[in-house]
Formats: C-alpha cells, sequence, structure tokens
C-alpha cells in the first residue's frame, strides 16, 4: 500500500521550530493551568446531578453505580465510588457488566440487581445516553437514574434524571471530547464545590490514566489533566498508587512514565468477572494487605492476554485487505479472534492501512461487531445509514460497535461497502502521513535527548497531539542502524541509501515507511 507523504522543507530551522510550524497549534494549547478548564456548571445537568447525589448521601438512600469494563469505565466507578465513602455514603455499590457475556448498555443483569436490591439511585459512568427502554424499566422500580455520558447522543434520549453528556445538542460546556472518566471527575468536582470540602488530588491520576486508555484528544481540558499528572507525577500517594510505585519502575523519566501507563492500563483492563463483579476494582478498593492477591492474579491475566494477543496479530497478518475497495470488513467463523480482542484487531487493521476496519462474531444467536477508522470516515455515520440492519449501535466517530442478528450479517456488509464506495475517496485523500520535520543522519544519536528535552512542552503525545514523525533521506541501514535501534523492521539491502518516515517507541526507532529511489513500500 502506498501512502503520500507530506511535508515541506525547512532547512532553516531547528527540529522544534519545524514541529511548531508544522502543527501550528494556538497559544492555547502549551497553557495547562487548572484555571484554563471551563466553568463546570456550564455542564447540562450537573448541578441538578451533584445534588441529587448529596440528598442521596445525607438522607442514607442506596445506590448503585453502573460502569463499564475498559479502564475508562473502571476509572469512573473507583473514583466515584471512593468520592462516595468520602463524603459519607455507606449504601453504594457497583456494577461493571462483563462485554464477553452482556451486551453494551443497561442490560438485564443490571435491572435485576436494582429490583432485588432495592435501590433508589443509579448512577452510570461512561455509558447509558442511549438505554432508552432500560432506564424506563428502572424508572418504573422507583430508582432515579443519573447518567454520566461521553459518547454521541441519539435523537432521543432515556427519561433520566439528569444526563450529564457534554456532546449532547443543548450543552454549554465547551470541551465536547472528554472521556468518560472526565465527566465523572467534573461531577465529583461540582459536588465537592457545592459542599465546600476538597476533591481527592489521586484522583486526578485515575483521570489522566482512564483518558489516555479512551484515546480521547490530548488538548482542552484532556491535555490539562494528562499534562500535570505527567509533571507531578511523584507526588501522588493514594494505596493504589503507592502499591504499583513498589512494583513498576516509578521514576521522572517521560518513557518511563509512558511505559508505566500502558503497564497500568493493560493490568486494570483484564479483570472481568461475572454478575457485575470486576477484579480490578477489587484490587483499587482492597485494603493494602489484600491488593497483592489482586495484583497478582490481574498479573496472569496480562500474561494469558499477550500470548492471545500475539496469536491474534500473526492471524491478522495472515488476513491482508483487498485493494478492490478501501475498507475491511471480516467475519471471525472461526472464531480465531477472541471478543475482547476484536476491537484491538480493527484498530491493528485500520492503523497499519489508513482504512475502516470492521470486525464481527457470533454470540448467541447474534452478530457483535467492533469497528475503527483514521481520518476520513465517520463509524457512527456509517452505521447511522446500515441502521435498518443493526439492533444497536454507538460510539466514537473513530471507534464504534454495534450488534445485530445473525440473518442481518450479510445484508449489515453490503449496505457498509455501499456507504464506504460514497466515500472512497475521502479515505484515499486521507491515506497520507503527516510529516514534522526532517532530519538528516546527524541527529540519529541525539533524537531521544531532542524528544525528552526539547520537545517536553508537546507532551503529552496521544490521540490528536502524536508522537512527531520524521523524515531522513540519507539512511544507510549497515552505517545508522548503530545509532538507534531499530523496532523490529528488516531493510532489503543493508548499504542502500534509503528515504525512511519514522517516530520513535521508547527509545526505538519506529519505521513506519521508506522509499528507495522512485519505488515506496510499507
Amino acid at each position: 500500500m502506498k501512502f503520500k507523504w507530506i511535508y515541506s522543507e525547512e532547512k532553516n530551522y531547528s527540529i522544534p521550530e519545524q514541529i511548531l510550524r508544522t502543527r501550528n497549534y494556538p497559544e492555547s494549547f502549551f497553557d495547562t493551568n487548572f484555571e484554563n478548564i471551563p466553568d463546570i456548571s456550564l455542564m447540562k445537568d450537573i448541578k441538578k446531578a451533584a445534588n441529587r447525589i448529596i440528598d442521596a448521601v445525607k438522607n442514607k438512600q442506596k445506590i448503585m453505580i453502573f460502569g463499564h469494563d475498559d479502564l475508562d469505565g473502571i476509572s469512573s466507578t473507583y473514583i466515584m465510588f471512593d468520592f462516595l465513602e468520602k463524603i459519607g455514603s455507606q449504601l453504594h455499590y457497583s456494577y461493571i457488566p462483563n462485554r464477553l457475556y452482556e451486551n453494551h448498555g443497561l442490560q438485564d443483569g443490571l435491572i435485576k440487581k436494582i429490583k432485588t436490591g432495592k435501590y433508589d439511585l443509579l448512577i452510570t459512568v461512561d455509558g447509558g445516553s442511549s438505554s432508552i427502554n432500560a432506564v424506563k424499566r428502572i424508572n418504573a422500580l422507583g430508582c432515579d437514574v443519573i447518567i454520566t455520558d461521553h459518547h454521541l447522543v441519539p435523537d432521543e434520549l432515556p427519561d433520566a434524571y439528569a444526563i450529564v453528556n457534554p456532546k449532547q445538542k443543548d450543552c454549554s460546556y465547551p470541551d465536547k471530547m472528554l472521556a468518560g472518566v472526565g465527566v465523572t471527575y467534573l461531577l465529583i468536582n461540582q459536588i465537592a464545590e457545592i459542599l465546600k470540602i476538597k476533591v481527592d488530588k489521586n484522583f486526578l491520576f485515575w483521570t489522566a490514566l482512564g483518558s489516555i486508555s479512551d484515546k480521547v484528544p490530548l488538548s482542552g481540558v484532556n491535555r490539562i489533566i494528562v499534562k500535570n499528572v505527567l509533571d507531578d507525577w511523584l507526588d501522588f500517594d493514594d494505596d493504589n498508587i503507592s502499591f504499583l510505585q513498589n512494583h513498576l519502575d516509578f521514576n521522572n523519566e517521560y518513557n518511563a512514565k509512558k511505559k508505566n501507563i500502558k503497564y497500568i492500563i493493560k493490568l486494570l483492563s483484564n479483570g472481568r468477572e461475572t454478575d457485575g463483579q470486576n477484579k480490578s476494582l477489587k484490587f483499587l478498593l482492597a485494603a493494602k494487605t489484600e491488593k497483592s492477591r489482586f495484583f497478582n492474579d490481574l498479573s496472569e491475566e496480562v500474561l494469558k492476554y499477550e500470548k492471545k494477543l500475539n496469536a491474534v496479530l500473526s492471524y491478522l497478518d495472515e488476513i491482508k485487505p483487498e485493494n478492490s475497495i478501501p475498507c475491511f470488513v471480516h467475519y471471525d467463523e472461526a472464531g480465531r479472534i477472541p471478543n475482547e480482542l476484536i476491537g484491538i484487531s480493527a484498530s491493528f487493521i485500520a492503523r497499519e492501512n489508513m482504512i475502516p476496519a470492521v470486525i464481527l462474531r457470533q454470540r448467541g444467536n447474534g452478530i457483535i461487531a467492533e469497528a475503527r477508522c483514521t481520518e476520513g470516515f465517520n463509524l457512527v455515520d456509517a452505521f447511522k445509514f446500515c441502521e435498518e440492519h443493526l439492533v444497536q449501535y454507538g460510539g466514537h466517530k473513530k471507534a464504534a460497535g454495534f450488534r445485530t442478528n445473525f440473518h442481518e450479517r450479510d445484508k449489515f456488509i453490503e449496505k457498509f461497502y455501499e456507504y464506504v464506495k460514497l466515500n472512497k475517496q475521502a479515505i484515499k485523500d486521507n491515506q497520507k502521513i503527516n510529516i514534522d520535520a526532517v532530519i538528516d543522519t546527524s541527529h540519529l544519536d541525539k533524537i531521544n535527548e531532542i524528544i525528552q528535552n526539547d520537545l517536553y512542552f508537546l507532551q503529552p503525545f496521544g490521540e490528536g497531539n502524536p508522537a512527531p514523525v520524521f523524515l531522513i533521506k540519507d539512511f544507510i541501514p549497515g552505517r545508522d542502524i548503530r545509532k538507534n535501534r531499530i523496532n523490529n523492521f528488516l531493510f532489503p539491502e543493508m548499504d542502500k541509501n534509503y528515504k525512511v518516515v519514522f517516530n520513535l517507541i521508547g527509545k526505538n526507532i519506529n519505521v513506519i515507511d521508506y522509499e528507495d529511489n522512485d519505488q515506496k513500500f510499507c
């Protein structure tokens, strides 16, 4: 596959200057003072939700927190659960569904718990905006529902007591791209403001990790949160962070921080259990003496996860996308991709080929699917185009999922292909690599130092603020590889002169694309 390289020659500028000129960020991007977080009260229903939660705690009402089994949902559940305890609640509980067995949204397992447990208030975190029928059933049980969410909202919303979601059309909050945990964190701050108390500083740490995990754009409020956590990395000290500091290599070096964040996300994303239980949440809520047991169990799950992931990545290498249409739709009939890895698999295909990718699997009598894409395509719009063949769908522009009936599978695929063909040119126009800076071989042995020091003001890198991409025009593998380690990449000939597009993963060069004379490979 050929990708277009977008760059300009900036011979008279340093590497940091080239990047700044290429990205053209506004001045506000670099100001990460907490005072720049927009007024919380602009969020629709946030005061209404805050006062209802305060009343529930004061009146000793029974509260259920409903989360999601990714780290965004788990961290949201954890900080809300811990905060309720700090303000005096003794009757709050949690329910985190297991996506391997329960469909997305508020399902029968949760409703049964609410009914048998006679709950007074349900607080959803990281979900619920499309659960119209479920909220109606829960209301009928005499239980109020507060929805906190960040996903795209449907035209019709549930009849909840309050809906706190910046993506509502009539919500005045200016930052629409918060993670679920970001919305939860703002609600906690609103409650604290009403009660005139301080919020535990450690909640910020978990909000940053949930935001990074959910791949929200690292700009605006998200950037302020994550940047401050990275800058104050060694100042966080709750029992969980202290425990992890003793088991991981916590230090103030940026690559070490990234490595630890990646591992913690992986660790806490593998705690799925049944009946609304979650081992990761148990670890976060456990007493100091009990944490080791849960940590060891989760560490074993990580090893199993990595083994499964490696097998799936090998399988994906065998099923390359065809060139006839710029998308990848795969029904995993043989069950080679576990349910928990279909999202990651779709991400891998989409990222490597710069095309929309949809992976479907049978579950019970129906079909579940996860989809990912890069710029130039909108998955939610695509699923809306196909909605006559879907039971439920939701998510974000670049990451979404659905479920449908088995007999609708082929009809959906045909309709999805139709939508892709209508948007074929937009997909192809965005199959490009934006290069931030052109360097020469003399920079290679200094590139890590430049990233760590001269580009610190641009960090953190992530969604919406990717790690810089470099072009080197005179790379000779036999001569230059010794200056930097190359991640799992072999050049056809070690003595040839190549143009190489790369970024850094840790301290290693990650080759994205390269060109030998007038032939390009990827």
